[in-house]
């Protein structure tokens, strides 16, 4: 087992070094003075020494010579230990016979490997000879290289006229693998921050030609540097100059004579935060740059839907400047009739217009992406971000395609009236007697120019009601005999499939004022959809009953079924499941049967199950 002797009369810094070497399964010994360490050697010959130079009655490198100049004793490797770590203080300790330098406090992680190099040299990882010319580097290797890899590198600037209080600032801190800078006068101090890109500034108030109260007002009144760090270290040590030293802006005020360890936790702490105010700015200028030039409008909203930030697009759009929107709610901002709060709530994507006050001509239609910002504690309030899209140019162009397929349905509606009456004719035997396989051929064409027909008249339909072109034209109607008549139509395709079609009427005549032809759109689609995503031999129940001044109408099957993220999208416009179920649709019909119910004052939903049927009801006051 490796003996060590510590010469040390700092007990801390024995125990810790004991401590240290013990776990690494060396055994050590303590002495004080001179004469302990030689009746330490005597009594044991240790294989290393570690000698304090900084003890009390003779210095650590006096010990070292006398040891040096004993042949019994010149072959131990001595290392020096000390919290000075001027190049002289090094220098000395060579020329004495120190085999190596350790500065105090010790790094703990690498202490007992340093100890080993120099007991093992075969396995050495760290190299010091006293013949090679001083290097700062290679002396402070372990505590430079576990700060170095701990903290980022950053360019520090020490102002004092005191060369002696400079250059012990400059060593300690490339102890911490930092970039120092010494400036021996207050002159030209923001001229060398800006060129050297300073990141800390430690600063002395007394100096002869300026003072650090005046140099401190200089970079804080400058905008490049007013957020540049500054530590005052100072003599000073009333609480009426510390207390102006915050005041003026310092991050930190130490006073002299300080303790080195002291000024190395102040320093890296203040390096922490400004790295990570670095990291904040640099990602709140990215963010700035996003919310500032992005083409969408941008608006941040607390939970009682009040504006707290919108970017210049939005303002844009609405025609006002940001003082007169902040802390307004949104839907009084934009003139909603409802609150725009509850349909956030329930919608994070939705479509609205803008239509400003001062010019009406104008009209902007927004896509919306609402999304919810949570809660993170009590002190932090969530709300929400909106992203906005102007869709207008988009809103103008589905209106050309919507008017040229109006145009277009309308056109064709002719030709394809002219051949179902044709065919009409032909199977009425106008034309001559027809053959059984002709009449067939002529009756299923007849039926796929009537299914073709219907699929025009949604679309041009859909068209008027979206545009605001139809005409309501109510009158009493005996709902009952309207679904008769609806189901003669469908009676072929009913017939084809084998289904069984139940009439579930309350009452025998049931009255309902509407518009008999439109109405009669949504319930020849209802029908058709059961019977399409029904299979063969299935079931169709069609029910009508009064309830709270309302006129129901149901329509179960136990077809297919839907699931939940299907029902959700059904009403909307151009969704189809025939792809799905190998059946041709527009995707039209159940929109234009929305729309047809809630212009008659009513509302038409669905409950479904996945391969359990469907059950379509709407209601009419």
């Amino acid at each position: 087992m490796p003996h060590v002797l510590i010469v040390e009369d700092d007990r801390l810094n024995y125990e810790l070094a004991a401590e240290l070497l013990e776990f690494a399964g060396y055994s050590t010994a303590k002495a004080e003075n001179l004469d302990e360490c030689l009746n330490e050697i005597n009594t044991k010959k240790p294989d290393l020494i570690l000698m304090d130079m900084e003890l009390p009655e003779i210095k650590g490198h006096e010990i070292t010579k006398l040891l040096k100049d004993n042949s019994n004793f010149k072959d131990i490797p001595i290392i020096a230990l000390t919290a000075r770590v001027m190049e002289k203080d090094v220098e000395k300790a060579f020329s004495a016979g120190c085999s190596g330098f350790i500065s105090k406090p010790f790094n703990v992680s690498t202490f007992a490997s340093i100890i080993n190099n120099f007991i093992n040299p075969e396995k050495q990882e760290y190299f010091y000879n006293k013949n090679i010319k001083y290097s700062k580097n290679a002396i402070i290797a372990d505590q430079k290289e576990f700060y170095t890899k701990k903290y980022r590198k950053h360019n520090i600037l020490v102002v004092d006229d005191n060369q002696m209080n400079a250059e012990i600032l400059k060593e300690t801190l490339e102890q911490l693998g930092q970039n120092v800078k010494i400036l021996y006068h207050g002159r030209n101090v923001l001229e060398t921050i800006e060129k050297e890109q300073i990141d800390l500034v430690l600063l002395d108030i007394m100096m002869p030609e300026i003072s650090g109260y005046d140099i401190i007002k200089q970079i804080k009144a400058t905008p490049a540097t007013q957020d540049l760090p500054v530590i005052f270290v100072s003599a000073l040590d009333s609480a009426r100059d510390i207390v102006k030293g915050f005041d003026l802006g310092s991050y930190e005020y130490i006073v002299k004579p300080y303790k080195l360890e002291e000024v190395k936790a102040r320093v890296l702490s203040i390096l922490k935060i400004k790295d990570l105010q670095d990291q904040l700015k640099s990602e709140k200028k990215i963010l700035d740059l996003i919310f500032e030039f992005s083409e969408d409008g941008m608006i941040l909203l607390n939970f009682n839907f009040e504006i707290i930030s919108c970017n210049n697009r939005f303002l844009k759009w609405i025609e006002k400047d940001k003082e007169s929107v902040l802390n307004k709610n949104l839907y009084e901002v934009l003139s909603f009739e409802n609150n725009l709060k509850d349909f956030c709530d329930l919608y994070s994507y939705f479509d609205f217009e803008i239509q400003n006050n001062e010019n009406k001509k104008k009209r902007r239609f927004i896509e919306a992406n609402c999304s919810r910002i949570p809660t993170l504690s009590e002190k932090e309030e969530g709300g929400y971000v909106m992203i906005l899209r102007d869709i207008t140019a988009k809103k103008e162009i589905e209106a050309q395609k919507e008017t040229f397929v109006a145009t277009l349905t309308h056109d064709l509606k002719t030709p394809v009236r002219a051949q179902i009456t044709a065919l009409e004719l032909v199977l009425k035997g106008k034309f001559g007697e027809i053959n059984k396989n002709q009449n067939e051929i002529l009756s299923e064409t007849l039926n796929s120019n009537k299914y073709m027909f219907s699929m025009l008249d949604n679309l041009l339909s859909t068209y008027k009601y979206e545009n605001g072109n139809i005409i309501i034209k109510k009158q009493d109607t005996n709902i009952n005999e309207l679904i008769k008549s609806c189901y003669s139509e469908l009676k072929h395709l009913i017939e084809e499939k084998k289904h069984v079609i139940d009439f579930k009427f309350e009452h025998e005549t049931l009255n309902a004022f509407i518009d008999p032809l439109e109405i009669k759109r949504v319930i020849l689609n209802l029908i058709s959809n059961a019977i399409n995503y029904t299979d063969e031999r299935g079931k169709i129940i069609i029910s009508t009953k009064k309830e709270k001044g309302n006129t129901v109408v149901s329509f179960i099957d136990n077809g297919k079924g839907m699931s939940e993220a299907e029902q959700a999208l059904l009403f909307s416009k151009f969704t189809s499941y025939s792809k799905k179920f190998r059946q041709v649709g527009t995707g039209l019909g159940l929109y234009l049967s929305k729309q047809i119910i809630e212009t008659h004052g009513g509302e038409i939903f669905v409950k479904s199950e996945e391969g359990k049927g469907s059950c379509f009801t709407f209601h009419i006051p």
